[in-house]
């Protein structure tokens, strides 16, 4: 949060005082500081230079148009889960070539409209998915490029909400299932499977975890390899944690880049990337306004402009936000 700060008494971002902001446009209102977004994704690509993988910003993180134009612009890709992000994503300037479309819930409506586009990859989840992915592009003459998203079972994240790689949740599929499948989709005249994808969760603090978990991903490109069959790219998802408070100590962009060539040392192959909250998180602030104050005898409440549907993180997984006066 280093350019949102104070100057005698008054919260500025970057060099505008947000009380300024708030008496032009309003409140609520969302606020984020270029400068922020700028840093670090610039960090995350310095740290990853030897590599140069495709950044793929995970739109869910933030599907604000002017924040997407502004990574675009850096040179970012972005992940997306529905044909509304892919339309953001295009509407902000990313090329279909540096498009990730990921997701367990893709449409036979979103999927069609997909393989129109030439997407960087598919990230196919399940076996379902990859039949209606196949059908879809023997109606349409296609022949998308797509990716095997793997579940390692290693669960990774700051809260079980937003953990996702153990073998319970509802993405991918088990590794012994990935190369299955893999074999049937290079086996297809309608696909070109390139890849392994994976995402073991959210706000990730320590490396390990996600390090042994590439290193499985790792192990079983070398066995489709050693098949015979063309694997060309490894997608790591996203998930670095990013900090909600100056206090917090927590694993930076090169640690990440790293752990990552530990884990893929020897392996030549190309890199994707699907981060988002570490880039945006606190890059934004909630401007909001104190409506009344409202004296309890065991608490005083502060009534706002701004609810769960403007920030709701706290409440959906106890999230730590830091509440400022402007």
């Amino acid at each position: 949060m280093r350019h949102f700060a104070y100057r005698d008494g008054v919260l500025f971002a970057q060099d505008v005082p947000l009380a300024r902001i708030a008496q032009e446009v309003g409140t609520p209102v969302y606020v984020y500081a270029q400068a922020t977004l700028e840093r670090h994704f610039l960090a995350l690509q310095e740290a990853f230079s030897a590599h140069r993988p495709l950044i793929a910003f995970a739109v869910k993180a933030n599907g604000n148009l002017a924040v997407l134009a502004l990574l675009a612009g850096l040179g970012a890709g972005a992940d997306v889960v529905s044909a509304g992000e892919i339309e953001r994503a295009l509407a902000a300037g990313i090329a279909p070539e540096r498009i990730i479309f990921s997701g367990v819930g893709k449409t036979a409506e979103e999927l069609r409209y997909a393989l129109g586009l030439g997407l960087y990859q598919i990230n196919v989840e399940s076996p379902a998915e990859l039949v209606l992915l196949e059908s879809l592009a023997k109606d349409t003459g296609t022949r998308p490029v797509c990716a095997l998203r793997v579940n390692p079972d290693i669960g990774a994240g700051g809260h079980s909400k937003i953990t996702t790689g153990q073998a319970s949740s509802k993405f991918g599929v088990s590794l012994e299932q990935a190369e299955t499948l893999y074999a049937q989709a290079a086996a297809s005249s309608a696909l070109r499977p390139v890849g392994l994808a994976m995402h073991i969760g959210s706000q990730i603090t320590d490396l390990q975890p996600l390090e042994r978990a590439i290193g499985l991903m790792r192990a079983a490109a070398e066995r489709l390899r050693a098949r015979g069959l063309p694997l060309l790219r490894l997608d790591l998802g996203g998930g670095l944690a990013a900090p909600y408070a100056e206090s917090d100590s927590l694993p930076g962009p090169l640690a990440y880049a790293q752990a990552v060539t530990r884990a893929l040392a020897g392996f030549a192959v190309e890199l994707a990337l699907e981060p988002g909250r570490v880039i945006a998180a606190n890059a934004g602030v909630l401007l909001t306004r104190v409506i009344r104050v409202q004296e309890r005898a065991e608490r005083r409440i502060i009534v706002l402009d701004a609810g769960m549907n403007d920030l709701l993180r706290p409440a959906l997984y106890d999230a730590r936000h830091e509440i400022l006066p402007v």
